[in-house]
């Protein structure tokens, strides 16, 4: 799928870019990731929060780390022309990862529809 690296070009960075994406931006839920996504001009970005509620930072630096390879990997299946912030649940930091990469895949699938469909 997309084995490569995961380029700065394609990550928000700014806290502007992740409000903006918040306030404005279309909901996608899965057991172990929430996605908020919006369309936007020029090439797909991602950026990536966690919550404080699934506890240490360790358990929080683990739960994004799983999140953003489950992207990494999958990225290709989300459309040019879209922000998206996704958002680490509980089950992020505990459950098999294989099942982190089947919800990220789904949810991109589900952005890519509705983008098709002409959501958000």
């Amino acid at each position: 799928m997309g084995g490569e690296a995961f380029p700065r070009s394609e990550r928000l960075t700014g806290a502007e870019e992740f409000q903006a994406v918040f306030q404005r931006g279309a909901r996608i839920e899965r057991p172990s990731v929430l996605l908020l996504w919006r369309a936007a001009p020029g090439r797909r970005q991602a950026g990536f929060a966690v919550s404080r509620q699934i506890g240490s930072a360790a358990r929080r630096n683990r739960a994004r780390r799983r999140v953003r390879e489950a992207y990494r990997v999958s990225r290709r299946r989300l459309p040019e022309g879209v922000q998206l912030v996704v958002v680490a649940r509980p089950r992020a930091a505990t459950g098999p990862y294989g099942e982190i990469l089947q919800d990220m895949r789904e949810g991109l699938d589900a952005v890519a529809k509705r983008c098709r469909q002409g959501g958000a």
